[in-house]
């Protein structure tokens, strides 16, 4: 018997052995290492620069059938492909074996993943080809005093541009903005309504929501209250689908409701039960707000009381949010005077229950004690914003805007799923990922002409360099930052490489830095009336991103890749 056991237990142990596969590994000393790191950023490169400005880009994502437009503009969309491509390129590593020995490309994968973890969302043709080209500078002159011109040269280059960055306040600018954004007048009509509803103050991501509509127009819906900074309690799957939040994506109760704040974990079904009871008998919902958690057969009672509802055509659901100190400024429950004044609980802070201290639980007997109210509520699992006209006027000099704002949700209509998609994604990125960052950071030209700009100051910086191997980087900045407005002026003009060249010298010998030469028969540009301007902030994290990958690659002297071993198919 002990033989058979000692048997079984070799077998298992042989089963469960661990398999030890070679790793490759490369020394940056071989520059070809480092130019095959390079080789799936000019790939990159390649498929931004050609669909960047006016062209998009086609592909057919991971988990649709159809084929999605992307333009480069998206740089969060256009993150997600690249992330595909990276996936794809490694899992076809893992299937076929002979793609593991093939260095350059194994190379190109990890150079690209690497690239992509430094630039993070500021994947554009600026940072693709500023990259590309200052690394072959690089590859001729492998210096270490080259790296410090090349960091000294961007280091400028930012220290330039926050220095010269604009403001746009004038709302002619700001719609001149629009006019430039804008592919049709429905897209420029529909964004001008949104920024009218908040007298043009996008300074933060979260104050326009852009949706996919139901209809073939589209609309502005305007919401003004409280922001509360956490959404629909989401631990239990029964309790959403009793607020059918998984189909709807969203609870919106545009009635008045009871608001019952609750101090302390909700367990127990009788703390409870009274105010489900009085709460269906109004046919009024009721927003519950606990300091705590809510679980076991409170949780319970509300879910199936909201199933009730659900069948009897009672408007009465119970919402269940959290209340958390850190998200409301590090204010205690008792503490948020302006938020319980919101909600109009009817004797303050004593108005919120606790189990251990309050007389009585709450009920009709004592609702003028316990009970406030809010006129409308539109919540999901990540946030809630309620309202109180009341409530809005009375506090809205003393609340921070990230709380007591107005927020706008545009329905994007069309007449199918593709053109909507693809204006839901083109609005929202221009609203969400431009307009707002350039309004509350600043906007600096667009067309890489905030760069060529830095042309006179970078050769003065070359001119007083003493170290002649410094000077090689900060040549190669040079030569590095006219890139991005020749790929502008080919993509969006169609000019030709003499056109184009004419073009960047006139506009870095224009000493204004809101003057750029964008046409050779007519007189330069204002960028800033003409809306041809950028996020200064977007620009200036991706040079930093540039720079983080250039010391990376160019301070490490080992490189360790992996080799898959190829996925077993299950029996």
């Amino acid at each position: 018997m002990l033989k058979n056991c000692l048997r079984k237990l070799g077998d298992y142990q042989t089963r469960c052995s661990i398999k030890t596969l070679h790793t490759p590994v490369y020394r940056t000393k071989n520059l070809q290492v480092l130019r095959d790191m390079l080789s799936g950023i000019k790939l990159l490169e390649k498929i931004i620069t050609s669909s960047s400005y006016n062209k998009t880009l086609i592909y057919e994502p991971k988990y649709k059938s159809r084929p999605q437009v992307v333009s480069s503009h998206d740089t969060l969309r256009l993150q997600n492909v690249m992330r595909e491509l990276v996936d794809s390129l490694q899992v076809d590593e893992a299937i076929n074996t002979r793609l593991q020995s093939n260095r350059s490309r194994k190379l190109g994968r990890v150079g690209l993943q690497l690239f992509m973890d430094c630039i993070r969302e500021n994947l554009t043709s600026t940072s693709t080809s500023l990259t590309c080209s200052l690394l072959e500078y690089y590859f001729k002159y492998p210096e270490k005093e080259v790296i410090n011109g090349i960091k000294t040269g961007l280091r400028y280059i930012r220290d330039f541009l926050e220095k010269n960055k604009i403001m746009v306040k004038s709302q002619n600018n700001i719609v001149a903005l629009v006019e430039q954004f804008a592919l049709s007048s429905s897209d420029s009509q529909s964004v001008k309504r949104v920024l009218k509803a908040i007298d043009y103050e996008l300074f933060s991501d979260d104050i326009v929501r852009v949706i996919n509509g139901k209809k073939t127009y589209d609309e502005v819906d305007i919401f003004k209250g409280w922001k509360y900074p956490a959404g629909i309690l989401d631990s239990n799957e029964s309790y959403l689908r009793s607020l059918e939040l998984p189909t709807k994506k969203l609870v919106s109760i545009e009635k008045d409701m009871l608001v019952l704040m609750y101090d302390g974990t909700l367990r127990d079904a009788n703390k409870i039960l009274p105010t489900i009871t009085y709460a269906r008998k109004l046919k009024k919902s009721v927003l519950l707000i606990v300091n705590g958690d809510c679980t076991g057969d409170a949780l319970t009672s509300i879910t199936i009381n909201n199933n009730r509802n659900k069948r009897e055509n009672n408007e009465s659901r119970i919402v269940v949010v959290k209340y958390s100190e850190k998200a409301n400024n590090n204010l205690a429950l008792q503490e948020n005077h302006d938020f319980i004044k919101f909600l109009r609980l009817p004797c303050g802070y004593d108005s919120i229950y606790s189990p251990e201290y309050s007389p009585l639980v709450p009920s009709k007997m004592c609702a003028d004690k316990y009970y406030g109210n809010v006129e409308s509520i539109k919540a999901t699992t990540g946030e809630a914003f309620l309202y109180n006209s009341i409530g809005t006027e009375a506090l809205s000099n003393k609340v921070p805007k990230s709380f007591l704002q107005k927020t706008v949700t545009l329905s994007i209509g069309g007449h199918n799923e593709i053109e909507i998609d693809q204006r839901r994604n083109a609005l929202d990125n221009f609203l969400n990922n431009t307009l707002c960052h350039g309004l509350a950071k600043g906007f600096i030209p667009a067309y890489g002409v905030s760069l060529l700009k830095t042309v006179p100051g970078l050769n003065r910086l070359k001119a007083n360099e003493s170290n002649f191997m410094t000077k090689v980087g900060i040549d190669a900045v040079l030569s590095a930052v006219v890139l991005p407005s020749e790929v502008a002026f080919k993509n969006v003009y169609g000019y030709n490489y003499y056109e184009i060249s004419s073009l960047i010298a006139d506009t870095i010998n224009e000493k204004s830095f809101q003057l750029a030469k964008c046409s050779p028969n007519s007189e330069p540009m204002n960028t800033v009336k003409g809306g041809s301007l950028e996020p200064w902030n977007k620009m200036d994290s991706c040079l930093a991103g540039v720079e983080t990958f250039i010391e990376l690659l160019t301070s490490c002297n080992t490189i360790i890749t992996c080799v898959y071993k190829k996925p077993e198919r299950h029996r």
